[in-house]
């Protein structure tokens, strides 16, 4: 675009459609967040919903046409700003581009609309977009007392957007601490982190949903939702009313290490029977009982239901496994007579007499979903959304617990390569440990369940152990092809124990 910019103080005018959504496809396809990297779009987008939260702030409910299936719907709130307002949106360390987008000014009255630019901002990065959320919630009464929302409305201008790689956009609002001037909720409430969702399915998002239940059903260990907003809008092909939660905020840990790095940092100072390696298998007995407690309230506070017959789950898993394979070719390649191996797992699972009660399940269990406090030397657990990969009505769905257990044992894995584990039996301990710790946890825990492990769970395991290492495949092929090996690892691990 040729021209000086010019400043605009406060631009009057939304930009219409036929403008706002080339710059949009262009801007959200760069974004972490956005889905369909890779993949060529069938289509313009199409706005299928647009809620005006206040002036200049509009929250977008974006249509994203794909070559099969549905289109996938996006949740893009945006604040309308100068253009040289932008820069000053943009966090510490995040990624270029993050904070929204320059387009034309949509005044006709300008002569020279080629010279004067404005910009919208990703709403996650405006104090007025979560002003004007944080009413929409004391509003609508989605709220676990009042409180929470009223203070993230007093607070909006010290938020902070995570750099972290996700699927959905995390933002902090801290307490204010000393600060006399902050207002009697502000005051009041510890620091708050809101979760905002960008791919939107008609239906209760498993995070808001499951998050309330725990916390109602008096479990410490989850961070406690203190507001959430829901949309409803008009499919526009049925013609049904549908609605989907958009955001949720909860209670934030600030002072806690991520799992995922503590982790990585401990396999890579390991010093084999010093305290290190003593901590590496103390804090993995301590997750895996955390883990189990995680389960029992699940139970408790969502119910049980009867479980498929294992030759249902082994067709559901080779379902899982087909679409693995066809994604990412590269597996069969690297794997010799992979179709054949996996089939003997699943043909193992599809033999056992039966299987345990099914319930709510975490979902994407992995040591980047839970914190351990450094003040309390304990563990949360976080993000119940489940595999972003994952229809929402798969992800909502009860399923086996040890489907979370497979999730943490990938995610050493992880740890261990990316940590780069300095003695090579760290992987086989911490993994060990963490097994302990929720075998010994369980009996007491989960309804159905008996003590320790048997050959029945370890064939279930093995098999859930392997969806979820095919299921990475798929994230890394698409997202960080240098980390394919990772999963490539852990499935020949697996089919040759």
């Amino acid at each position: 675009m040729s021209g000086p910019i010019s400043a605009v103080p406060c631009p009057p005018t939304w930009p219409d459609d036929a403008a706002l959504l080339p710059a949009l496809e262009a801007w959200m396809g760069q974004r972490r967040w956005f889905p369909l990297k890779g993949e060529p779009l069938q289509g313009p987008l199409s706005i299928v919903r647009r809620w005006e939260l206040a002036d200049g702030v509009h929250d977008l409910l974006v249509a994203v046409p794909r070559a099969e299936g549905e289109p996938v719907l996006m949740h893009v709130p945006l604040v309308l700003e100068s253009a040289a307002a932008l820069a000053d949106f943009t966090a510490v360390g995040e990624a270029d581009g993050n904070a929204g987008f320059i387009l034309p000014y949509p005044d006709t009255a300008v002569a020279d609309r080629s010279a004067v630019q404005v910009a919208l901002v990703d709403g996650a990065h405006h104090p007025r977009f979560w002003r004007a959320w944080a009413q929409a919630a004391l509003a609508a009464g989605t709220t676990l007392g009042k409180a929470g929302a009223a203070a993230i409305a007093q607070r909006a201008d010290r938020l902070r957007v995570t750099t972290a790689e996700q699927s959905n956009t995390s933002v902090v609002m801290p307490a204010p601490g000393d600060n006399p001037a902050a207002g009697d909720a502000d005051a009041a409430t510890g620091d708050l982190i809101v979760k905002l969702f960008r791919v939107l399915a008609p239906g209760r998002n498993p995070d808001v949903e499951v998050s309330v239940a725990l916390a109602r059903n008096g479990w410490e260990r989850v961070r406690t939702p203190v507001a959430w907003t829901t949309q409803t809008w008009t499919d526009p092909d049925s013609g049904v009313e549908q609605s989907a939660d958009t955001a949720v905020a909860c209670t934030f840990i600030p002072r806690a290490d991520d799992g995922f790095e503590l982790f990585c940092a401990l396999a890579g100072a390991d010093d084999l029977n010093g305290p290190q390696r003593r901590r590496s298998l103390a804090l993995a007995r301590d997750l895996g009982e955390t883990t189990a407690q995680m389960h029992a309230h699940l139970a408790a506070a969502m119910g049980t239901t009867p479980p498929p017959v294992p030759a249902e789950l082994a067709a559901a898993l080779r379902a899982r496994a087909d679409w693995a394979m066809a994604e990412v070719p590269e597996l069969e390649i690297r794997l010799p007579s992979l179709r054949a191996r996996v089939e003997t797992v699943l043909t193992e699972l599809a033999a056992l007499d039966r299987l345990e009660p099914a319930t709510r399940v975490h979902g994407d269990y992995h040591l980047g979903q839970v914190l351990n406090a450094v003040d309390e030397g304990c563990w949360y657990v976080l993000d119940f959304e489940g595999e972003p990969l994952r229809p929402l009505a798969e992800r909502s769905r009860p399923g086996q617990p040890l489907r979370d257990v497979a999730g943490m044992l990938r995610s050493f894995d992880y740890a261990a390569e990316v940590g780069h584990a300095s003695h090579p039996d760290w992987l086989n301990a911490v993994r060990g440990a963490f097994l302990d710790g929720y075998w010994a946890a369980r009996p007491a825990a989960v309804n159905g369940g008996g003590p320790g492990r048997d050959s029945k769970r370890t064939t279930l395991l093995n098999a859930l152990e392997l969806d979820k290492a095919l299921y990475e495949a798929v994230y890394e092929a698409r997202n960080r092809p240098d980390w394919l090996s990772i999963p490539l690892h852990g499935m020949e691990v697996i089919l040759t124990t």
